[in-house]
């Protein structure tokens, strides 16, 4: 792994958008909204058209009078691939936010799909929505993310990882100890905010009997630095920071829209039993998008080029600017 002084190699896909390309972009959300203009706006897509305007194309439109834009016409503004594929990835999420996953809404998506030139792994989940297809979704989806975001993409990893998380549960002296240590690190740094933050909830730290691998230790610091709490907006919020932060990859929306199944449509999707039960209403078009701002201006790859060791005696404010995160108010350690 690097040191503290590591070049960052991955930059987050910060686009600027022209007028013409932000009215497109406002307008292809509007009429995949109101589905070609032939159902009203929800009050919830219309936050969401504001929270993209405010947090991702940076203008000042008069929303007011903003009117629809068909898929051929939109594909004649937006040429470039990469805001293509921003634009695509917003779309997507439109037919989750207003809870009705509404077919003809999403057969609107397919056209801007197609028009667009686009495929995404989000396109086909959005698909197996529709059609209940949950448990092949979940195959998938957990396929995908212990690969991409896990690392673990052969037999002998994943056994390997396996095996790591029963040792762990079941009590790592050695390891406990390591995490135990944090408590003595400085005041608002990294290390001793992350011992806080599993003993202020309750949680076991990595090592300590059944604890959580510390496979999930950089989701948890992903929190800490992009200031979401651990509630259900907060995994909400926090889910669009490693979106923003994983633009240029499907599994960071795709995360996003783990949680948007489990805590905004309550289809009790990755939550297990009755520990964490699923629940409806969590998604906050605001809170979101300011959280995805953060994640695309966010100069580093955390899930791959990022060792939670290396850094954890700096401050957290410190990581912040270095990382390129926006200065976030409050404080540092945010309460259960």
């Amino acid at each position: 792994m690097q040191n503290t002084n590591f070049l960052f190699l991955f930059v987050a896909a910060q686009l600027s958008w022209t007028n013409q390309e932000a009215m497109s972009f406002l307008g292809a959300m509007l009429e995949v909204a109101t589905v070609g203009d032939s159902e009203k706006l929800e009050s919830i897509s219309g936050e969401m058209i504001s929270a993209v305007q405010s947090h991702i194309l940076k203008t000042s439109i008069d929303l007011s009078s903003l009117q629809g834009v068909k898929p051929d016409a939109c594909a004649l503004t937006i040429t470039n691939s990469d805001k293509r594929e921003q634009l695509l990835q917003i779309l997507i999420l439109l037919p989750y936010i207003d809870m009705k996953v509404d077919p003809a809404m999403i057969q609107l998506v397919d056209s801007f799909a197609a028009a667009l030139d686009f495929n995404s792994n989000t396109l086909k989940d959005l698909h197996r929505v529709r059609d209940n297809k949950m448990n092949i979704l979940l195959i998938d989806y957990g396929r995908r993310g212990v690969e991409q975001v896990l690392g673990i993409d052969t037999a002998p990893k994943a056994l390997k990882a396996v095996i790591k998380i029963i040792h762990e549960a079941t009590g790592d002296p050695i390891l406990a100890s390591k995490f135990q240590g944090l408590e003595r690190y400085p005041v608002d740094s990294l290390g001793h905010s992350v011992y806080h933050w599993y003993r202020d909830r309750k949680w076991p730290l990595p090592g300590e009997k059944k604890c959580t691998p510390d496979l999930l230790l950089t989701h948890d610091c992903c929190h800490i630095l992009s200031g979401c709490n651990t509630d259900f907006r907060g995994e909400m919020d926090v889910s669009g920071f490693q979106a923003g932060m994983l633009s240029d990859e499907d599994m960071g929306f795709e995360q996003l829209l783990e949680v948007i199944l489990d805590f905004h449509l309550g289809k009790k999707f990755t939550t297990v039993g009755d520990i964490v039960p699923p629940k409806t209403g969590n998604f906050e078009p605001e809170e979101v998008l300011t959280s995805y701002e953060r994640g695309v201006s966010c100069n580093i790859n955390l899930f791959e080029d990022w060792e939670f060791w290396d850094v954890a005696e700096q401050p957290v404010v410190e990581l912040r600017k270095r990382y390129g995160i926006p200065e976030i108010s409050g404080p540092i350690l945010l309460k259960p």
